[in-house]
Order: C-alpha cells, then structure tokens, then sequence
C-alpha cells in the first residue's frame, strides 16, 4: 500500500511538472499573455490606421522599448512617427507593416525580437521574419532607408542568445541591403546584463537609455532628411 501511494505521489508530480513546462514552453504562456497584449496591439493599430505615416519621414519601429521614446522630443525639429506597440512581436509587426509602407516615410528604425526570444520563438524564426520585413519595406517603400537596429541587453541569462541573434541580424541587414545600427554595447553592463542606470526591471529604458539611443542615432536620423525629397521616398517616377 505504502509503495502504491509513493508511485501515486511520483506520477502527480510528474504530471504538475509536465503542465508547468507545457505553459511556460509549450506556447501556453504566450496565449495567456496575449489575453492582455493582443486588444492593446488592436487598439493601437486601428489608431494607426487612421493616423497615417507622412511621405519623407522618420518612423520608428517596434515593440514597448520604442513605443516608450518620446521621439518627438528627442527629435523636435524632424518628422517622426512612433509605431512601437508594447508585447509586439516579428509577427505582429508583419500583420501591421503595410501601415508603415504606404507612407513612403524616409527611413525606420527598426527595433524587434525580444518578446520573441521572451515567447520562447526560436532564432531561426525570427531571423527570417525579420528577414521578410526587410524585403517588404524594400519592396512596397523603395525609396526607405531601413536601420535594422540591434536587440538590447536584458539579463545575464539571456546574454548569449540576444548576442547570437544580433551576429545574424548583423548579416541580415548586409544580405538585404539595410543598414545595421549596434546599440547592444552601449547598453552593456560588465556582468552581461542592461547597466542599471538605464533600465530599472533589465528591460524598459530610463531616461538615461533614450538619451544614448539617440545620440547613437542623431546622424543617421538626420543625415539627408532635409534634402529629401518625398515624392522620390514614395518611389514616384
């Protein structure tokens, strides 16, 4: 009897492990998590949708690190759009990137990927989202510079694979003729994780971290913007 309730007690907690790796690995807290995400991505795109990105401008892409920039302020004197949605994901930014596109807008300044890895996607996925987002700017907005910009630190225990995923997103960017911008050492404390100074849970940025973001960027943002001509951005003949 007492060996029958042993085994009873091992089975059960085999089975409690086995629905914790099922949710946490097996998709079940992406679907969780998207019960909160997913009708705040709505909102946000249907606002978009309705507020649409101007010929010439400077958009800026991507998930709650870049919706979190004031990018009207950090770049008061250049047309910026900010399309970062908090949650988003490679996928979500395909379903909405023809918002981005039809504006013909100068440049994006694309930022992507780490609620991927957080989702438990795997690398390979997400370099060939990132690689079809590319091709579809390049495509449907001829005349847009593309910055793929790197993925910031979070913790230590995600050191290698951010650093892995941004040596591919390097070679991506030179495969699809963007330009990659390499934001990931300035962010970098010693021990592997985001430098305390600039975000206060390894994730959102503080003050301190838009104010670097910027600075890295400043010339690119800037860099021909005033010439630009917007019919040529919109890829007119």
């Amino acid at each position: 009897m007492k060996r029958a309730l042993i085994s009873l007690s091992l089975l059960l907690n085999l089975l409690v492990l086995g629905i914790i790796v099922w949710f946490f690995w097996g998709g079940g807290l992406m679907r969780v998590a998207w019960r909160f995400i997913g009708p705040a991505q709505e909102r946000w795109v249907s606002q978009f949708e309705v507020l649409p990105v101007a010929p010439g401008s400077v958009v800026f892409l991507g998930d709650s690190i870049t919706e979190g920039g004031k990018w009207h302020e950090l770049f008061p004197d250049e047309p910026v759009h900010n399309r970062g949605i908090g949650g988003d994901v490679t996928t979500g930014v395909l379903e909405r990137l023809h918002q981005v596109t039809q504006g013909r807008p100068a440049k994006v300044f694309l930022m992507i990927g780490t609620n991927d890895l957080a989702f438990g996607r795997s690398e390979d996925e997400i370099i060939a989202n990132m690689g079809t987002i590319t091709a579809r700017i390049r495509a449907e907005s001829p005349g847009t510079q593309v910055y793929l910009q790197s993925v910031l630190p979070r913790d230590e225990d995600n050191r290698e694979r951010i650093e892995s995923l941004n040596d591919r997103l390097r070679t991506t960017a030179s495969e699809q003729g963007a330009t990659f911008v390499d934001l990931y050492p300035l962010f970098l404390d010693e021990d592997g994780s985001i430098r305390d100074e600039l975000a206060n849970d390894e994730l959102h940025l503080m003050g301190a971290g838009y104010e670097i973001w910027r600075d890295a960027i400043a010339e690119l943002v800037r860099e021909g913007l005033n010439e630009a001509d917007p019919a040529a951005a919109a890829g007119a003949p």
